[in-house]
């Protein structure tokens, strides 16, 4: 399966606004699963929501049924929100820090197992939706969900690098993405020292189906000694409406 240059913009355009979409629910997730105690604490995970019914532990191995319709239910989104409140959270952090495998099972039949560390969904009800100034949909109306997945930091270019790689393979995706991994690591010395603490990043997504984005990425610091990288899985789904 190759990639055009159209694909890997739209590609590279769809992981920002993703990744612009989420973040700041996964720092608040993060924050309540690090000082949670309202939280459950199950499989040496805690957790912050009630228990999901797409997830299954056997063996060891959480797997995430990602094939199913996205709701509260399914991915343990907490409602019990204060009043007014927009996103809904449901976040799972392992006890220890090597993480926990963790497989997730998606509608086109592909799968890829990871060592999570963190494990966040949330549901965000947006009322109407929102444009920037040229007019591009920046979010939609409706109920938006959306998937994080932190994995343990690997240290080392050649660890880096075969970890992605990895997940690539395992979610039968183009290799391409790694070859620019490399030139990012080769050109890590010659950063501009005042950009050098800034991710760099690379991505790749697996072909859009039954409403749902999803795709990996990996990045690193340039002036990190070791270089030190952190890879994430993240999805989105279509929007529904808000119940």
């Amino acid at each position: 399966m190759g990639v055009g240059t159209n694909d890997a913009v739209a590609g590279a355009s769809t992981r920002s606004a993703r990744s612009a979409a989420v973040a700041a629910v996964a720092a608040v997730a993060v924050a309540l699963l690090a000082g949670c105690t309202a939280g459950a604490s199950r499989h040496g995970v805690s957790h912050v929501g009630p228990e999901p019914t797409a997830m299954t532990v056997e063996d060891g191995v959480e797997t995430w049924d990602l094939t199913v319709p996205p709701s509260v239910e399914a991915f343990g989104i907490d409602t019990d929100v204060p009043g007014g409140a927009r996103t809904r959270v449901g976040a799972y952090a392992s006890e220890s820090g090597g993480g926990r495998p963790v497989r997730f099972l998606l509608p086109g039949g592909e799968e890829v197992r990871v060592q999570a560390t963190q494990v966040i969904f949330d549901a965000l009800d947006n009322a109407q939706e929102v444009t920037d100034r040229s007019g591009e949909v920046v979010l939609p109306e409706g109920r938006l969900f959306h998937l994080r997945v932190n994995t343990v930091p690997v240290e080392g270019a050649e660890a880096g690098v075969d970890g992605y790689r990895d997940v690539l393979e395992q979610l039968d995706l183009p290799d391409t993405s790694v070859g620019e991994l490399q030139e990012k690591i080769a050109a890590a010395d010659s950063v501009d020292p005042v950009d050098a603490s800034q991710r760099v990043s690379v991505g790749a997504d697996v072909a859009k189906t039954d409403g749902l984005d999803f795709g990996p990425s990996t990045s690193f610091r340039p002036n990190d000694e070791p270089l030190r990288f952190t890879l994430r899985l993240n999805g989105a789904w279509d929007p529904i409406p808000i119940p």
